[in-house]
């Protein structure tokens, strides 16, 4: 069955975030709104960047940044780039955007494969944006307890483009099929380097255990244990080959019990970036 088919449960508490002031290009009735303000995203952006993990020129922009040991680091950069753009201001939003264009121009080299990349380049962003789309729509799908129906999974890649064109994608998905067949398409993204199975084995070592109590806060499961096997068993195959992933059933009756406390009276999307927003980039390569 395909990951994008919809499945079960999801979502938790609001930030003062959508309480600043000024215009958005996102409104609670957006699909891109739902899916990002969900106690699903956690997995989604960790499955993300198993994704980007296992692509070489990502996998040689995180040891540029020095981030191979505290890959959470990136994973809280997905965060911030994804929560800004969704629900934050318009200007926030195209600040962010600008920081992180700034971020990626300043890495470029040679892959562990022979490969010369460039960060800024087009063409690695329109497939970051797809693998992260399809990461978070995946999860959304599979973990939420609103999950979207066609037209609306439709409306959310298409939403999730603006952004990606913003970014520096000339191209993107309009449709999640489309998303799905690009995916399909660009299998040879996913090869094993030293450097992102270094990345995907530390998110597995310092992922803490998760609490019995119930973790309302999305902050508070991120990096739960239980979290990371979820990520880990979405990754298509390939991923999880590139990567040395262990294939490990998730514990599913803590994870769904888990997001089910976290959607309880839930009212507001589940946000952990806190103001101030735009702050600098966890990515910024730290060149002498």
């Amino acid at each position: 069955m395909s990951p994008l088919a919809p499945s079960r449960r999801t979502d938790s508490p609001g930030c003062s975030m959508t309480e600043i002031p000024g215009p958005r290009w996102f409104g609670p009735d957006d699909p891109i709104w739902r899916v990002h303000g969900d106690a699903a995203t956690p997995i989604g952006i960790t499955t993300g960047l198993l994704m980007l993990a296992a692509e070489p020129a990502y996998a040689a922009t995180i040891v540029t940044a020095g981030l191979v040991d505290d890959p959470w680091d990136v994973d809280d950069y997905l965060h911030d780039l994804t929560e800004i753009t969704t629900f934050g201001t318009v200007d926030d939003a195209m600040v962010t955007i600008e920081h992180a264009y700034r971020d990626r121009a300043s890495f470029s080299g040679v892959t562990e494969h022979g490969d010369y990349f460039y960060g800024a380049d087009p063409g690695m962003v329109e497939w970051a944006h797809a693998a992260t789309t399809w990461a978070l729509l995946a999860s959304h799908q599979r973990f939420s307890a609103t999950p979207l129906n066609t037209a609306e999974s439709d409306e959310y890649v298409r939403q999730s483009a603006r952004i990606a064109h913003l970014q520096g994608a000339r191209t993107s998905p309009g449709s999640a099929r489309e998303l799905e067949q690009l995916l399909r398409g660009s299998r040879s993204h996913a090869r094993a380097t030293t450097a992102g199975r270094r990345a995907a084995a530390r998110l597995r070592e310092t992922a803490r255990p998760c609490s019995g109590a119930v973790d309302t806060a999305v902050s508070a499961h991120r990096s739960c244990r239980t979290v990371v096997d979820a990520a880990a068993g979405l990754v298509p195959s390939d991923v999880r080959r590139a990567l040395g992933l262990p294939h490990r059933p998730v514990d599913r009756a803590a994870l769904f019990g888990r997001l089910s406390q976290a959607h309880e009276g839930l009212g507001a999307p589940v946000l952990t970036t806190p103001p101030p927003i735009a702050a600098p980039s966890a990515l910024r390569a730290d060149i002498a």
